[in-house]
């Protein structure tokens, strides 16, 4: 993963997220700056980290290919790679049952 390389592309998705939000402020009606803009703004910041997550993720995962298949099986067994998903033992997290 060439972390740069990746820091500039995602500061440039920052930068065209930070300029989205600050239209939406300005293009928001005048006593309500709040009301007129904060969601358009929630929602866009929310989708640039959903971005920039899955970007980093994929970009280590296409670092380390070999480790990657290894991690995710195809085959789905336990103990070959791949996590065991879903409920076990039918005990909750909080420890209860």
């Amino acid at each position: 993963m060439d972390r740069n390389v990746l820091k500039a592309h995602l500061r440039e998705r920052f930068e065209s997220t930070m300029e989205a939000a600050l239209q939406a402020v300005e293009k928001a009606p005048d006593g309500q700056w709040i009301a007129g803009s904060e969601w358009q703004v929630r929602d866009t910041f929310q989708q640039l980290t959903a971005d920039c997550y899955r970007e980093i993720v994929q970009s280590r995962i296409d670092a380390q290919p070999s480790a990657t298949q290894a991690a995710f099986s195809p085959s789905g067994k336990p103990g070959r790679g791949a996590a065991r998903q879903g409920r076990t033992s039918g005990s909750r997290a909080d420890g209860r049952r």
